[in-house]
């Protein structure tokens, strides 16, 4: 009988063995390179969630063999249990003691030192490709100095690249617009002053700015103090130390913990300073859906500013090329093209974004506030039937009769309270789901939230109060961005001027792909191979599709512009290689005619313009065709 149930017991065993799922893993064999211009918006989901692949592969290993160690302890326990049986003979017993040393032995070896050593193996290989991409992406990549994210760290590095994208083309064609009309590249924001070409061409610069804003001098404090504390918590185990000898080691260590305390005030203290100046659109969640950590404060506060960077830099574009145009009128009308697209830009620039989120959550906190009161009025009420019974209790005269039934309406009381409270948490979290919902939902241009924030990016580490204020200041930055391809595109459309005036080297910089721009700050494309293990992992490897380079929609001027600064010798300029078009001659934006017999300022000779009187050195000769 009872080695039937010991066979029993064992079949059972090996049935649930079956059921133990292997991980299956379909890896990216490099990364993707997106091909998007800065017209086209690129997004980082992509490339996000092809590391998410690989950062995820530890933990759900280690999971996995944690999961089939329990496994077979609990088995172990079964099979122990069987001895309970005073029924047993010695035979019976010792069949049972050698099922358990087999699963014993299995535990060791096959987990232990097989199973436990492939996934450190394969941890280890992907520590060093996360190591090798951080210094990559240095300083973009934030490595956490109190704890690793893997996930979290790729996540917001890949966020700086595209925001740094989209603040990189402007601020250079901004310096080279400089050249003819100044720019004001300093300005302050959250009370920080900031130089923007500094910003863009100095990776370290900007992570002054990001340690300066989250209060990184006090992290290297504390953690500096924290380890000495651990010291000192370690000498205090020591078995032989005296009384007086525990007591000073225990007063340092009071004094320590006072100093890292200290330390945390201050620093949250200098990130809600930053926080704080955020307007109430963009942190509107703060208190509201719940709390919001030090970490997504500083990082929201960085945000909100290259927003504001970015506003600035557009803003300052428009007022430029309003300027250029002024500056080089007799070019512009004679091009005939058409003017600066105001009316869109104006209205782009208006679009309120917290009246638009506002308008779209209003009633689900209404509704929400309306029923959360209520129910925290019944858990207060709740609270106070609950003391009185509780004094009731404590009463050493009440009757048993009495006792019994305060403690049943006691029991029946707390019962209750803990419903509500978990109703109220429910609801809490649904109307966490709704609002962020509802904001998803939010259409600016034709354009849904998740195309703005580059499609659903795989995590498990984003609070709802962080991903509420991240998806705000998506919108706002949707917003800069949409605004700059409104402009933009009018550049294109008007490259012949640009071109004329000698900024046609601008277009180099607005046609840079976001592919072009990772491989230039050395992005590495490669994902290492790994190899599967034995009923824990199997990995295959997808091949990366080429994305197709998009085609210019820019016009080719090139055959059709020439430019040149002159020496203050040379009184020769070659002409536009095409022949199409009447040629036109401007010095300095002013307009050179043709004559003959000496009585024009040009005249040409063969293909070539010859200034009659020598264009002095450091003039800006433009020769076109229209």
């Amino acid at each position: 009988m009872v080695e039937a149930t010991l066979t029993e017991t064992l079949a059972k065993q090996a049935e649930e063995a079956l059921k133990e799922e292997t991980v299956k893993k379909s890896l990216a064999d490099k990364f993707p390179c997106p091909e998007g211009d800065i017209f086209s918006l690129p997004t980082r989901a992509d490339i996000t969630n092809a590391f998410n692949e690989i950062a995820s592969i530890p933990g759900e290993l280690a999971a996995q063999v944690q999961g089939n160690k329990a496994a077979r302890e609990k088995e172990i326990a079964e099979l122990t249990a069987l001895l309970e049986n005073p029924d047993l003979t010695e035979e019976e017993r010792q069949a049972i003691l050698d099922e358990i040393e087999k699963k014993e032995k299995f535990i060791q070896t096959a987990i232990v030192e097989g199973l436990e050593k492939e996934v450190a193996e394969i941890r280890e290989t992907i520590t060093d490709f996360v190591d090798t991409l951080e210094k990559a992406l240095s300083p973009y990549w934030q490595k956490g100095q109190l704890n690793r994210d893997w996930q979290k760290e790729a996540r917001d590095a890949f966020e700086e690249l595209l925001a740094e994208f989209h603040t990189y083309i402007p601020t250079k064609i901004a310096e080279l617009v400089s050249k003819l009309v100044p720019f004001q590249f300093n300005i302050n924001v959250l009370g920080l002053q900031i130089d923007i070409l500094r910003l863009v061409a100095s990776p370290n610069y900007r992570k002054e700015l990001q340690d300066q804003i989250a209060g990184k001098n006090f992290v290297t404090q504390i953690i500096a103090k924290q380890k000495q504390l651990a010291e000192l918590k370690e000498k205090q185990k020591n078995p032989d130390l005296t009384l007086d000898e525990h007591a000073d080691l225990q007063d340092q260590i009071d004094k320590l913990q006072e100093e890292i305390d200290d330390l945390y005030k201050k620093r949250e203290e200098l990130v809600d300073k930053f926080f704080n100046m955020i307007p109430e659109e963009f942190r509107q969640f703060d208190g509201e859906f719940g709390v919001v950590d030090i970490e997504a404060k500083a990082k929201l506060a960085w945000k909100y500013i290259k927003t504001e960077i970015k506003e600035w830099i557009q803003n300052a574009h428009v007022k430029a090329f309003q300027k250029l145009i002024k500056i080089f009128e007799e070019i512009w009308d004679l091009l005939g093209l058409p003017n600066l697209p105001f009316g869109e830009l104006i209205a782009i620039m208006n679009l309120d974004i917290g009246a638009l989120i506002r308008e779209k959550i209003q009633s689900l906190k209404d509704k929400f506030e309306q029923s959360k009161l209520g129910k925290l009025r019944k858990i207060n009420q709740l609270n106070k039937e609950i003391e009185e019974l509780r004094k009731k209790l404590e009463d050493n005269d009440i009757s048993m009769e009495d006792h019994i039934k305060f403690s049943e309406e006691l029991e029946k009381k707390v019962e209750e309270k803990k419903a509500l409270e978990d109703d109220l948490l429910k609801e809490v979290r649904e109307f966490h789901q709704g609002v962020l919902d509802a904001i998803s939902s939010i259409q600016i241009f034709g354009y849904d939230i998740l195309k703005m924030i580059g499609g659903k990016i795989e995590s498990t580490v984003e609070s709802i109060e962080t991903k509420i204020a991240e998806i705000s200041l998506e919108f706002q930055d949707f917003k800069m961005n949409w605004h700059k391809k409104i402009l933009f595109e009018w550049v294109k459309i008007v490259k012949k001027f640009f071109s004329a005036i000698g900024l046609g080297a601008l277009f180099e910089f607005m046609f840079l792909t976001w592919c072009d721009f990772l491989k230039l700050i050395g992005m590495p494309f490669t994902v290492p191979a790994l190899a599967g293990v034995a009923g824990l992992l199997e990995v295959s490897q997808r091949e990366t599709k080429t994305q197709t380079r998009p085609i210019s929609s820019s016009p080719d001027v090139s055959d059709e512009v020439a430019t040149y600064t002159a020496d203050g010798e040379t009184d020769t300029f070659a002409s536009p290689v095409s022949s199409s078009g009447t040629l036109y001659v401007f010095k300095d934006g002013e307009r050179q005619n043709f004559g003959v017999g000496g009585l024009g300022a040009v005249y040409m000779s063969g293909s070539n313009v010859v200034f009659r009187s020598t264009p002095l050195e450091g003039a800006f000769i433009s020769i076109f065709r229209h």
